[in-house]
């Protein structure tokens, strides 16, 4: 009966420790956070590296946030011409950066250990770029100028979504699965969409023509390649899907 009674405590110790040492830890995990409309402030680094900063040039009016948590994450936003600049950063060495100019508005997150996300957007005629990483070791990158939306979204490990787009133009590349990857860029008033899920996808859209519209979906290891300047190409593979539609053809 000693036996038991000294176990259960040994037991009880032992949760109560590591109770603590979760708590401590808790506690100790730095959350940064900024906000300015004219002028650059900055806050941390905390005691884990956590750093936010916020840039707001005084032809405002203009808007830049920045909130930053975990070990080493960091969250920077600027903001010139009447823009807005948002960017949140969460999870070890995660990485967050907005940059927008012009009368633009830019969103970056970037949510999981070694994540990264970046947004920039610039004028003229007021641009809108959104970054949005989820997931461990995954990218995602929007760019847009001229008057485009570009939007990039991941969800999944070891996955990079990047859209890119000028004068005009749409440019949505989107990713969910592990170690896929999506790229969509579209120039003078075109669109482009690209669209990967599942294990080792591809899908590459590129749209350069006015007016033109091209897009390219990949599941399941495929690989999906559109563009209005080459033929398209669709190498479907364990079971998924490879789909392309262009103004130089369809294919599936």
């Amino acid at each position: 009966m000693r036996t038991r009674i000294v176990q259960v405590g040994a037991a009880i110790a032992a949760v109560s420790i590591a109770l603590i040492v979760a708590r401590t830890e808790a506690f100790a995990a730095g959350k940064e956070s900024c906000s300015t409309t004219t002028t650059d402030v900055s806050s941390g680094p905390s005691a884990d590296g956590a750093e936010a900063t916020c840039d707001a040039a005084i032809d405002g009016p203009n808007g830049a946030k920045a909130k930053a948590s975990g070990a080493d994450a960091d969250a920077t936003s600027e903001a010139e011409n009447g823009s807005d600049a948002t960017s949140t950063a969460n999870g070890k060495d995660s990485d967050a950066t907005a940059e927008a100019l012009g009368g633009s508005d830019a969103e970056a997150t970037a949510k999981g250990d070694d994540s990264d996300a970046t947004a920039e957007a610039s004028g003229p005629g007021g641009s809108m770029a959104v970054s949005s990483t989820k997931g461990k070791d995954s990218d995602s990158t929007a760019e847009a100028s001229g008057g485009s939306d570009a939007e990039a979204t991941v969800k999944g490990e070891d996955s990079d979504a990047t859209a890119e787009a000028d004068s005009g133009s749409m440019a949505v590349s989107s990713v969910k699965g592990k170690g896929s990857d999506a790229t969509a860029e579209a120039a003078n008033g075109s669109n482009a969409q690209a669209t990967a899920s599942g294990t080792d996808s591809e899908a590459e859209a590129t749209a350069e023509n006015t007016g033109s519209n091209v897009t390219a979906l990949a599941t399941k290891g495929s690989t999906a390649i559109g563009s209005d300047t080459s033929p398209p190409t669709c190498m479907p593979r364990h079971g998924g899907k490879a789909v392309v539609t262009s103004p130089m053809g369809n294919c599936k």
